[in-house]
């Protein structure tokens, strides 16, 4: 895990062991949920071959562990979190469930947060972002985001996701987590390295923003479940 110096971190016992139980919970909920993959989907997790960037809503981050799984441990997967106390949590859970953590921020310390994924998509990593966490606006590509995705010039997939029974969490973005036994569907889209270079960053922040949005209404019309 990268921190930084003024990164939260969860050092008191009681908290570890909430967090093991939260995860085995977790494991256990996420055991009875079914996952279907378009035919594009499919083919690029097949293909995947490390050094991507994933982005998806922060609504949708539920999927993250399934995404790692799909992946089948190739390369090693790295998430872009908040190095908030709220951010020590999820930077633990994911930790216990195999998923790398970087600990900053596409807004605050921007450059620091590119270095380290830069550092990580060095070593062939999977980095995974979400563009309009950790506190919104809700589906809004941050100009901040768009930087990172500017600055590292690699593979960028964009992900949606769908579930046919779901609860929403009253949340600033209504993050969803679907009911057990549910079924998901996951859709991507693949912009290769250097698609965007011509791009400025407001600009690259808008045209993102429209692909990610479309690609999720997308999948919420089709009749994937």
């Amino acid at each position: 895990m990268i921190v930084r110096r003024d990164t939260h971190e969860l050092k008191k016992w009681w908290q570890r062991i909430l967090v093991s139980v939260v995860v085995f919970i977790l494991r256990l909920y996420w055991s009875t949920l079914r996952i279907k993959l378009t035919t594009e989907c499919q083919k690029v997790i097949d293909e995947a071959q490390g050094a991507t960037v994933f982005a998806l809503w922060h609504n949708n981050l539920f999927i993250a562990y399934k995404l790692r799984r799909l992946l089948k441990k190739k390369h090693s997967m790295y998430a872009l979190v908040s190095p908030s106390r709220d951010g020590a949590w999820l930077a633990e859970m994911f930790s216990r469930l195999g998923i790398g953590t970087i600990r900053g921020s596409s807004n605050r310390n921007g450059l620091s947060a590119i270095d380290n994924i830069l550092e990580k998509l060095a070593e062939g990593a999977f980095v995974a972002i979400t563009p309009d966490g950790p506190r919104g606006p809700v589906c809004k590509f941050k100009r901040g985001t768009a930087m990172v995705t500017k600055a590292i010039k690699t593979n960028l997939v964009l992900v949606a996701v769908k579930y046919n029974h779901y609860f929403t969490l009253p949340t600033w973005d209504g993050f969803k987590i679907p009911c057990p036994f549910s079924k998901i569907c996951a859709d991507i889209k693949m912009f290769p390295s250097g698609t965007f270079e011509n791009l400025t960053v407001k600009e690259l922040s808008t045209v993102l923003e429209n692909e990610l949005i479309g690609l999720q209404q997308k999948i919420d019309s089709g009749n994937h479940i």
